[in-house]
């Protein structure tokens, strides 16, 4: 198995390119994997606003046209 290191690294870096849905889908993965790790339920919180503020974006440009 990949180091944690290398593996937070390459969950942040999916998300850095704009899809956050997979990279909380690796964090879920990886949360089973090593629960009550409080760096990544961190992270898991931070990407899950993002995503969601992404969402509400994407909706109020469609809304109005933007």
């Amino acid at each position: 198995m990949a180091k944690l290191s290398d593996l937070v690294r390459k969950i942040d870096a999916t998300a850095k390119s704009g899809d956050r849905e997979k990279a909380l889908s690796m964090l879920d993965t990886l949360l089973k994997k090593v629960p009550d790790n409080k760096a990544l339920l961190a992270r898991k919180e931070k990407y899950s606003k993002e995503l969601e503020l992404d969402r509400r974006i994407s909706a109020l440009e469609e809304k109005y046209g933007a």
